[in-house]
């Protein structure tokens, strides 16, 4: 997908402007956050190598950005879904039907 295109400019909008304001609220991205600082804590007490804390803190960066990836990738498919849905007739194969 264009990064250029309307959608991401749109996403990066939304989520630079508003979603910092969501998460402050959000009790649950809170409380995962909390776990998370504590595990932090408990993994620096630890006293590790510096090569081994290295490692650690670049594949917790990875992982990160991947998740930050799929959730961008999601919020774009979702807001297309919806676009799409609401521009275009909806046309659903009988098994589809079913299932619904």
């Amino acid at each position: 997908m264009d990064k250029d295109s309307v959608l991401y400019l749109l996403m990066d909008m939304r989520v630079n402007g508003i979603l910092d304001r969501i998460l402050e609220r959000d009790e649950e991205y809170q409380e995962i956050a909390k776990k998370s600082g504590e595990y932090l804590d408990r993994l620096e007490a630890m006293n590790l190598p510096k090569e081994a804390h290295s490692l650690i803190d670049q594949h917790s960066c990875e992982q990160n950005a991947l998740g930050a990836r799929y959730g961008a990738l999601a919020y774009l498919l979702g807001f297309s879904d919806c676009v799409e849905l609401m521009t275009k007739p909806l046309h659903l194969t009988a098994s589809q039907k079913k299932t619904n």
